[in-house]
């Protein structure tokens, strides 16, 4: 042995877990708080609040100007709206709404066919039905409001 080692045992600290929950559920992590939840996350509707404005507003920037319905033919700006919609909605749902693949895929699919409509569904029982499943209010003054409520306090669950 080294001159400058002893015999003696040395205290070692040691990191003890938390105890499981008995219901076994997995702990909460304690370093979440730093992240913020995706907008709406408490929100359970058929689609995500922005999947429902993502269908809308592309369905109205197609279909609903009329200075560039003159520039492509129906069927180009069908599939525009359509191949636009799907991805976005998809990722919408999948991400911020938490929906498995599949589901997520058949609701991008139901909201790219009704933004790839050949005419503008806004004022139409299929826009009113789109505003119901995503829980969005059908005046802008109260999404902004919501929308405002929800970024503001993040603690707010």
């Amino acid at each position: 042995m080294n001159a400058g080692e002893s015999d003696e045992p040395q205290q070692v600290p040691v990191d003890v877990l938390p105890p499981l929950p008995k219901d076994g559920s997995p702990p909460p992590a304690s370093d979440t708080s730093s992240v913020p939840p995706p907008p709406f996350a408490g929100l359970r509707t058929f689609y995500h609040p922005a999947s429902g404005v993502v269908i809308l507003g592309i369905d109205f920037l197609v279909f609903g100007l009329e200075a560039v319905s003159g520039f492509l033919d129906l069927p180009i700006m069908c599939a525009l709206a359509f191949f636009t919609t799907l991805p976005l909605v998809w990722v919408i749902q999948s991400r911020w709404a938490k929906d498995e693949n599949s589901t997520a895929f058949g609701k991008a699919f139901l909201g790219a066919f009704l933004a790839g409509l050949p005419f503008s569904i806004a004022g139409t029982m299929l826009g009113a039905a789109v505003l119901a499943l995503s829980g969005l209010p059908h005046h802008p003054v109260e999404m902004v409001k919501k929308l405002a409520e929800s970024q503001g306090n993040p603690a707010r669950k």
